[in-house]
């Protein structure tokens, strides 16, 4: 039976200025690059600057933590990653994000649904002012490749159909029932269906030794809900550890 391995992982709550940040989500960089599988000073350049300018916006202010992202910032860090994975550049980003910004009026694109789906023209745009080889791959022919990362991404995240901002993340395939909400337990990862965090159920499976029907029937959740928080956090302390 699968039990969260150690080292444990800290859910650090802000405690001031929280009535800031509620309903934001709150993570700290080395929390987010493991939930992300980014090096932490790639989080703090393309969020901070480290020194240098930034990519994006960051959320949280000085005093709710200079440290840390907000929801919106860690899925944009997510779409941003994908796109240098895929070779894109980080001038052409940086050009992709000032021409949405304008065109859509847009401050944090790339967690807002109307990029993901009125935002082909200006991928296109971007293109052709930077003539970034992997952009222009990506959207060559009949935008294939493109529909597909964009595709992927709406997969995993939800947005709100007011606002059009992403307010739902699925970290992982294999874990469905794992989501991270904003406003939920600060978005920490949670299971979706009863918003019990995935490190309450793994710590009690292994307090249970292994036990997913004590466990279950404690919380009063499902079996499944319990397995794959266990999974998630086995594997998540295995980034840790790493």
């Amino acid at each position: 039976m699968l039990i969260a391995a150690q080292p444990r992982l800290a859910w650090r709550k802000p405690l001031a200025h929280i009535s800031k940040i509620v309903g934001q989500g709150v993570y700290p960089v080395p929390m987010a690059a493991r939930l992300l599988r980014v090096s932490p000073s790639k989080v703090r350049a393309w969020v901070y600057g480290n020194g240098g300018e930034a990519v994006l916006t960051p959320e949280l202010d000085a005093e709710s933590g200079k440290d840390a992202l907000s929801f919106v910032n860690l899925i944009e860090v997510m779409f941003l990653a994908d796109l240098r994975g895929h070779g894109v550049s980080l001038q052409s980003i940086r050009a992709m994000l000032a021409r949405t910004k304008r065109t859509l009026d847009l401050d944090h694109p790339f967690a807002t649904r109307k990029f993901h789906t009125d935002g082909k023209a200006i991928w296109l745009e971007t293109a052709d002012e930077t003539g970034d080889r992997a952009i222009i791959d990506l959207t060559d022919g009949n935008g294939a490749m493109l529909e597909v990362l964009e595709r992927s991404f709406r997969k995993s995240v939800s947005f709100d159909l007011a606002s059009g901002q992403a307010n739902v993340w699925r970290p992982s395939a294999d874990q469905p029932r794992v989501v991270l909400d904003p406003a939920r337990q600060f978005g920490r990862p949670i299971d979706g269906v009863t918003g019990v965090p995935t490190e309450v159920l793994a710590d009690a499976l292994k307090a249970e030794r292994g036990d997913v029907a004590r466990v279950a029937a404690i919380w009063e959740v499902e079996p499944e809900a319990v397995e794959q928080a266990a999974e998630f956090e086995l594997q998540f302390s295995r980034r840790l550890a790493a």
